[in-house]
């Protein structure tokens, strides 16, 4: 008669198996590593089964009492150190943490150290000063060349315009005695003036006839003049 055997019976044939084969390994072993081995096994278990994940959190930009504060809540260790000039950490709250080691968020064993990357307060301030000067010197730089970029092109502009005005008055003048000259080239030569006559003797017989002839009054020395018309003497004659 053939005898069949279902899973159940194939699982408990390996157990049995796998009974028999731990005995056999007990017996061959000495007293005292037998009585070691389970005690190391249970060990490790309860070493195994009390460990506890915690999620690491963030406490970059923190002063470092609070992110102290923070990881020792959940069960963290604390390692700070000054990443960047090595000074000691006297208070805590002074320093400003940079870096952090393991990251936020990331899963870390209950008891484990966390390690912070710190700088002074102090340090910050002195940087946060010297980038805000340099921002500034950089501006106003920026500002003096703009400035005398503008004061360069508008004493280019004015230059240009005053070179524009002088060409436009020279060629003004230009034209103008251009015009002169040709107007005094078609004008027409003037007539000539007769010389004046000279004057003759001429004889008044009296002062009526120097009147009428638009000579008085006479004075000595002119044409005309008598002592005899100089009735006073006073160098005139016909003066009335």
């Amino acid at each position: 008669m053939e005898i069949k055997y279902g899973p159940a019976t194939g699982r408990l044939k390996k157990t049995l198996a796998l009974t028999v084969l731990a005995g056999l390994m007990l017996t061959g072993c000495g007293g005292k590593q037998a009585a070691t081995q389970p005690t190391a096994t249970a060990a490790a278990t309860v070493v195994s089964q009390t460990t506890e994940m915690v999620t690491v959190p963030g406490v970059v930009n923190l002063t470092l009492d609070k992110a102290t504060e923070q990881l020792e809540k959940l069960g963290f260790n604390v390692d700070a150190a000054d990443t960047a000039h090595g000074k000691s950490i006297m208070i805590e709250k002074n320093w400003q943490v940079m870096t952090q080691d393991p990251a936020n968020g990331a899963q870390a064993a209950k008891g484990s150290t966390v390690r912070l990357g710190v700088k002074s307060l102090d340090d910050i301030a002195a940087e946060k000063a010297a980038a805000e000067k340099a921002a500034a010197d950089k501006v106003a730089a920026e500002q003096a060349a703009a400035a005398a970029k503008a004061a360069a092109d508008k004493a280019a502009a004015d230059k240009a315009a005053a070179d524009q005005a002088a060409a436009a008055k020279a060629a003004a003048d230009q034209a103008a005695r251009d015009a002169a000259a040709k107007q005094a080239a078609q004008a027409p030569a003037p007539a000539a003036v007769p010389a004046a006559p000279v004057p003759g003797t001429a004889y008044y017989a009296n002062c009526a006839a120097a009147k009428a002839a638009g000579a008085a009054p006479l004075r000595r020395g002119q044409p005309g003049y008598s002592s005899a018309l100089d009735r006073d003497g006073d160098g005139v004659a016909c003066e009335k």
